[in-house]
């Protein structure tokens, strides 16, 4: 479980294997929301892919993506806990999809700091 807050980022390492012609116009893309009959996306991040080479065997391909995480505790964004889902899109053939485990992220508001109750105590020293 990893616990995440408003003004945190979330920072995820994708990577899949390529072999043959060098490819552009591919898409990581990530979402954090909740799974149900479809996957309801609460933040949405991608990156477009463009240095994808000619392999002549299968190479790993590994991109760093970072979500900000953002307007938690709002009407459509309720703190609670959230998921993953990942895929590799634009590409020859079905997209690649990844789902992480159900509920693995809890994003929760952290109250504002408060304060009250300041006392003193004097005597001569």
């Amino acid at each position: 479980m990893i616990n995440l807050t408003n003004g945190d980022t979330l920072r995820l390492v994708l990577a899949f294997q390529h072999i043959g012609a060098a490819f552009t116009g591919a898409r990581l893309y990530a979402a954090i929301g909740k799974k149900g009959l479809t996957f309801d996306e609460k933040i949405p991040q991608w990156l477009d892919l463009y240095n994808i080479v000619v392999d002549a065997n299968w190479r790993v391909y590994s991109y760093q993506m970072d979500i900000p995480i953002a307007n938690i505790g709002t009407i459509g964004f309720p703190a609670g806990t959230y998921e993953v889902y990942a895929k590799l899109t634009g590409i020859p053939g079905a997209d690649l999809y990844w789902y992480g485990p159900l509920n693995d992220l809890n994003l929760q508001v952290v109250v504002a700091a408060q304060f009250k109750d300041l006392q003193v105590a004097y005597q001569k020293a």
